[in-house]
């Protein structure tokens, strides 16, 4: 149970390189509450060990997370560059 608390902690801190690093735990448990954290982050670090990690992890749970955790991802950066197009009010 250390290791979720550990992933809480990055994922307040936005600790990418650390959440990142958590992908390659052996319990499946760490992996899938990274994959969760860094979607929930939405950082655009996030999206290549995500979609690395889509199509290798040897558990097709954290392969589903991974892919939808990228899609949240990039959802977000989606809506973070239309919020900056948009004409600000005075």
């Amino acid at each position: 149970m250390r290791q979720r608390i550990d992933i809480d902690t990055m994922r307040r801190h936005r600790d990418i390189d650390g959440l990142v690093a958590a992908l390659f735990e052996p319990e499946e448990i760490v992996r899938l509450t990274a994959v969760d954290a860094l979607g929930s982050v939405g950082d655009e670090r996030a999206l290549e060990p995500l979609e690395r990690l889509k199509f290798s992890d040897s558990d097709a749970g954290v392969r589903r997370a991974a892919s939808f955790a990228h899609a949240r991802v990039v959802g977000r950066l989606a809506d973070r560059k239309s919020a900056e197009r948009m004409p600000r009010e005075s």
